[in-house]
């Protein structure tokens, strides 16, 4: 047993794959009786920002184990490699729960307004 971490893409999506599942499935349930489209895209936002955050930080991590192969036991060194700079995560999930926000606050404005 290799006493590194394992960076394939298949272990990747084996993660991914399910969560992305899940946010068809739940949007798949939306039923919004009009602009509808604004909640599937405000559900699906979150699922979609994750997936792509942690397949670039999936691709950091291969690259920092290619350059220094990574143990099993330096779980600190994956995870500064899966999330990267802190600063740019916190402004990235930041944004994606303003952007989240606001499509939902359309969808009420929108469908108050139509009485």
């Amino acid at each position: 047993m290799s006493p590194f971490i394992n960076t394939a893409w298949p272990r990747f999506f084996t993660v991914a794959l399910p969560i992305a599942l899940f946010a068809i499935l739940l949007n798949s349930t939306i039923e919004a009786p009009q602009h509808g489209w604004l909640i599937q895209t405000a559900l699906l936002l979150v699922p979609f920002s994750i997936l792509v955050f942690l397949g670039l930080g999936w691709q950091r991590v291969r690259k920092a184990h290619a350059e220094y192969p990574i143990l099993k036991s330096e779980l600190h060194r994956m995870l500064a490699a899966l999330i990267g700079n802190v600063k740019v995560a916190a402004l990235w999930f930041g944004l994606t729960f303003a952007g989240m926000f606001a499509l939902m606050l359309a969808w009420v404005v929108l469908y108050n307004a139509a009485g």
